[in-house]
């Protein structure tokens, strides 16, 4: 309401109206206490845990599967070619990925905080489980698909719920602020 009301303003006094900026998609939509929140549960062999060194200034995907015997993706973790490599920041970057047990979350860490343009995209086309409590409040898989963020634990005991999007079935990606705890989660 406001930018609208502000742009009309601006129009009427004969300015050209500078065009919306698109928000931030590291801002969270809502924090909620993690006991408020149902986490998509995993079923079957969770990934290995994944440290990867790279040459800054260079795009890379990290992709962890679940293990053996399908091998299906878990999660991929991208970085553009300029999200690292401040100055002084050396030539390098080492990520360490903790796939966290029996849910859809992971651990980060990471020698360089990245800049805007990382992202985190979970896929779950074989292992969701949807917990019990949450096909109660949401009534289908499908509706609590629908609600599921990837959130970011905020203090230690929030979530940031991120703006997530949808790239394909089965697939949830937000932007990746830097280090930290993520998790695929929903309201309840």
């Amino acid at each position: 309401m406001a930018t609208a009301l502000g742009l009309g303003v601006a129009t009427a006094c004969g300015r050209a109206a500078r065009p919306a900026t698109a928000p931030d998609p590291r801002v969270p939509t809502q924090v909620l206490p993690a006991a408020r929140l149902y986490l998509l549960e995993m079923t079957g062999i969770p990934p290995d845990d994944s440290m990867v060194t790279f040459p800054v200034g260079q795009p890379r995907v990290i992709i962890l599967r679940h293990g053996e015997p399908d091998n299906t993706v878990f999660a991929e973790v991208s970085f553009p070619d300029s999200v690292f490599g401040a100055a002084g920041s050396g030539d390098s970057v080492t990520v360490v990925l903790r796939p966290r047990p029996g849910v859809y979350g992971m651990d980060i860490a990471m020698t360089q905080l990245p800049r805007r343009g990382a992202t985190i995209k979970f896929k779950y086309p074989v292992h969701f489980n949807a917990p019990r409590d949450a096909l109660d409040r949401y009534g289908s898989t499908s509706r609590f698909e629908q609600a599921l963020a990837v959130g970011m634990l905020a203090d230690g005991t929030n979530y940031a719920l991120l703006p997530s999007q949808r790239p394909a079935s089965d697939n949830l990606e937000s932007a990746l602020p830097g280090p930290g705890t993520y998790m695929v989660s929903a309201p309840r």
